[in-house]
């Protein structure tokens, strides 16, 4: 939305603003009221996984998320897709939201590119896997040996997951 603050409703007399110090109160411009307003969420880069993209960059995404929000926040965003077609098989999607590609900087190939969790109608969640991870992420040495494991090994030419 290009906005550095979002005014939002009910949360004035809560402990947000104590934890949260940069969440201010304004006056309502079109009333007497106070509102609150925060900040706006914009990442420098965010990764997001399609389902389609053309080479330029236009995608569709799963519209149960917020990537096609979080592609317009973002200062760059690289997307990854199950498929690269062209641009008039986009137009006739029946599923999931547009990306245009002003927003995107990059478009990478990446079949899986969701594993281990799901991506609409192409896969469904691994749910050892993400035991696996789940109980890796308790401790930091299991941890690391996990993502050695199951994620440096991609760099090597390894599967994914």
């Amino acid at each position: 939305m290009g906005l550095p603050f979002l005014p939002v409703r009910g949360v004035i007399g809560t402990d947000y603003t104590v934890v949260r110090p940069d969440f201010k109160t304004i006056k309502n411009p079109y009333g007497a009221d106070e509102i609150l307003v925060v900040p706006a969420v914009s990442p420098d880069v965010s990764l997001i996984h399609a389902f389609k993209a053309d080479k330029f960059g236009n995608c569709i995404v799963n519209s149960s998320i917020d990537d096609a929000l979080l592609a317009r926040a973002s200062q760059k965003v690289i997307v990854s897709a199950e498929e690269i077609v062209d641009t008039e098989e986009l137009k006739t999607s029946q599923r999931g939201n547009f990306v245009s590609r002003i927003h995107v900087d990059a478009v990478v190939h990446m079949p899986r590119g969701a594993a281990p969790t799901s991506c609409g109608s192409y896969y469904s969640a691994d749910i050892e896997v993400l035991k696996s991870y789940q109980a890796a992420a308790k401790d930091p040495q299991t941890f690391s040996s996990y993502v050695k494991e199951f994620c440096l090994r991609l760099r090597d030419g390894g599967d994914a997951a």
